[in-house]
């Protein structure tokens, strides 16, 4: 059973033929001079641009999923591309831009398990898709971090959580005309909504992996501050530390990854090299001066360059350690 959602008019019949033209290109299939179709994102989930008589659209095909999840989203009725739909048309009650929602699909089998779900919206053209330059400190403009901080408090002021708060998350709009930034929301499946503006804390949390450049963190947490009318030196210490906090519970993680990629090493090899590491700094802390310290402070810092320094984006572990540079 397939099932297509919207609140526009002829909206099913457009959810029918944007699926339609996808499932040809995916196939191979030839489509129609009038309409062009190609992937602008593929990875967990593959994202399509469709140019047709239609109009302009993005179509979001949801991943597969494993049998559990596949019982879960389909007996509960909370399956990705409804979430998305759904907090969509929120976020525009509130009038927090986001790219127009035009509807969703889901199509569940005779059990009612969820086996394939679209998230459709229309296509906006946005000046720059991705934060990750401001994020890493490859770029830096004073206007538009200041504006980011002024709309990420009047989002958590309005209650909204974007549980995926990340660099590529809010593309952006600049009007050249008058110097104005227009930020949206996109990546919409993981969201809350609160009737109460966001505490100090839940606020923090939400805005942890942003930015990893300090000087970029700085700014933003200055102008957030200000917004929310809070005071500044002791909110910027505060989103420093919770930044560093929240990169260094994800080192590991991305080392092993980092490590796969580099130097083809298992997980398994890895996971036995990262333990050795922990065990000698563990040691060496404890240990008085020695040169059974320095030989393990050595070979910290020998494992660290090799698999944990290319991850550490905010040198968060090398300034607790006293790693040099």
């Amino acid at each position: 059973m397939t099932k297509y959602q919207s609140v526009q008019p002829q909206g099913e019949a457009l959810l029918k033929t944007l699926r339609l033209y996808v499932e040809a290109f995916t196939e191979g299939k030839p489509l129609s001079p009038e309409v062009a179709c190609h992937v602008i994102y593929q990875g967990r989930n593959t994202l399509y641009r469709v140019e047709c008589p239609e109009g302009d659209f993005v179509v979001k095909h949801f991943g597969s999923l494993r049998l559990l999840r596949s019982a879960y989203y389909g007996w509960t009725n909370t399956g990705k591309a409804r979430r998305s739909y759904l907090n969509a048309l929120q976020l525009e009650s509130l009038s927090l831009p986001t790219p127009e929602p035009i509807g969703y699909i889901e199509q569940h089998d005779a059990l009612g398990m969820l086996i394939d779900s679209y998230y459709i919206c229309r296509y906006t053209a946005m000046t720059e898709s991705t934060l990750q330059p401001y994020a890493a400190g490859e770029k830096y403009s004073e206007p538009l971090i200041k504006a980011l901080g002024e709309y990420l408090a009047n989002l958590h002021e309005c209650g909204v959580v974007h549980e995926d708060l990340s660099p590529g998350n809010i593309p952006y709009i600049l009007d050249e005309s008058t110097g104005m930034y227009t930020f949206y929301l996109v990546d919409l499946n993981r969201m809350h909504f609160s009737p109460y503006a966001l505490s100090r804390q839940v606020s923090l949390r939400n805005l942890e992996r942003l930015f990893h450049s300090h000087k970029a963190c700085d700014l933003l947490a200055k102008s957030y501050a200000e917004a929310r009318g809070w005071e500044v030196a002791s909110f910027t210490k505060e989103l420093q530390a919770a930044c560093d906090q929240f990169w260094l519970k994800r080192l590991p993680k991305l080392a092993r990854r980092y490590s796969m990629r580099a130097y083809g090493t298992s997980t398994k090899h890895y996971l036995r090299l990262y333990d050795r590491y922990l065990w000698r700094r563990r040691l060496r802390r404890i240990l008085p001066s020695s040169s059974l310290k320095q030989r393990l402070f050595a070979e910290e810092i020998a494992f660290y360059r090799r698999h944990l320094q290319p991850e550490d984006v905010r040198r968060a572990l090398a300034n607790r350690e006293g790693y040099p540079e």
